[in-house]
């Protein structure tokens, strides 16, 4: 290992240094680190191999993994991505530029176009899936199938109370404004 490789490991430890601080000992607060830095490796990622923005990558993968031909709308897309539907909108419009997603009419609402992958944007993102893939192979290393299977369950739990807690926040805001 080089000193400059060493420096940078040693940087990237560093951070975790989070993880051991009194009163931040939240199991909440560490997934968040872990998402931080998972996230951080996911646009060096995707930016190395792609140049492809996160929030493209994100519309791309839902297209390509769950609309199976039929297509999603933005909204549909940010429901199932947990995010904005203003970010799904402007990625999509620059996947569409790519020629990697095609818009069509929506016969149901005229206001919402359903997107679904073309397939130049297939042949894109399978290289790039395989390549995300084993990602998260070596993030879940040392897990055993039991291990993986039980941490699932419990990160689906506290992904079960989100939205009641994100309703209850919304309605706060709506009753104070009032």
């Amino acid at each position: 290992m080089s000193a400059a490789t060493g420096k940078a490991v040693l940087a990237e430890e560093e951070q975790f240094d989070a993880w051991k601080v009194e009163g931040l000992d939240f199991p909440s607060f560490r997934i968040m680190l872990l998402a931080k830095a998972m996230d951080r490796l996911t646009i060096r990622q995707l930016s190395a191999a792609s140049q492809m923005p996160v929030a493209e990558w994100r519309v791309l993968s839902r297209l390509a993994l769950l609309c199976e031909g039929e297509g999603l709308t933005v909204r549909q897309i940010a429901e199932k991505a947990w995010v904005d539907r203003a970010e799904v909108s402007r990625a999509a419009r620059a996947l569409e530029a790519k020629g990697l997603v095609a818009r069509r009419n929506n016969p149901l609402d005229g206001r919402a176009p359903i997107l679904s992958v073309t397939e130049k944007g297939i042949e894109f993102f399978r290289p790039i899936m395989k390549m995300r893939t084993e990602f998260h192979a070596r993030v879940m290393r040392g897990f055993t199938p039991e291990e993986r299977q039980t941490l699932d369950a419990m990160l689906e739990k506290m992904a079960l109370n989100l939205p009641a807690m994100m309703e209850g926040e919304s309605r706060r805001r709506r009753v104070g404004s009032e």
